[in-house]
């Protein structure tokens, strides 16, 4: 079973990544079908398990910053645990760094007690995703702060228009460049 779990986790990883890298062609399928000007590419969690934050060579980072602006939405513990009551009310997949992921097996077992085939799966993708909430943090504030800007939740629970989202935008690009 862990093993099967292992193996859909690569799979994931690479879908993830090819995802990711197709952003551009969906900017421009968008502008050329659809007329958009402008496109916001709403990324799963997991592309900070797939990226290298301090390295400017990163394929994936470089084809979206040089495509987006990579705005990181950066919650609290309140907002914390309403992802994990919405995850264990609606569970969706999620890719983990292997050795995150390993550790976090060993860690559930160790704490539940059980052998590997007496794990309960529901259980434990709502353990490791909770786990995944704190662990991914450093990983997003090193994307915004070499690849991007970052806004808070607050700020973003306040834009009710087009017009709120450019002005939230600039206020972190200036906070960004030190200008405010």
């Amino acid at each position: 079973p862990f093993a099967e779990y292992r193996r859909r986790q690569d799979q994931h990883r690479s879908a993830e990544i090819a995802a990711l890298l197709d952003t551009p062609r969906f900017i421009d399928r968008a502008r050329e079908l659809y007329g958009y000007q402008h496109f916001v590419c709403d990324s799963g969690g997991s592309i900070c398990e797939v990226v290298e934050p301090a390295n400017p060579a990163d394929a994936v980072l470089r084809a979206l910053s040089d495509n987006l602006l990579l705005v990181w939405i950066r919650g609290n513990e309140g907002h914390a645990e309403e992802l994990v009551r919405r995850f264990r009310r609606a569970p969706k997949p999620m890719y983990y760094e292997p050795a995150f992921l390993d550790a976090r097996w060993a860690e559930y077992r160790a704490l539940n007690g059980v052998a590997e085939d007496a794990v309960d799966p529901d259980d434990f993708v709502t353990w490791t995703y909770a786990q995944a909430l704190a662990h991914r943090q450093p990983r997003y504030a090193a994307m915004a702060e070499n690849w991007g800007v970052t806004v808070d939740a607050e700020e973003v629970a306040d834009v009710a228009s087009e017009a709120d989202v450019v002005e939230m935008v600039a206020r972190a690009l200036e906070r960004r460049a030190g200008l405010s």
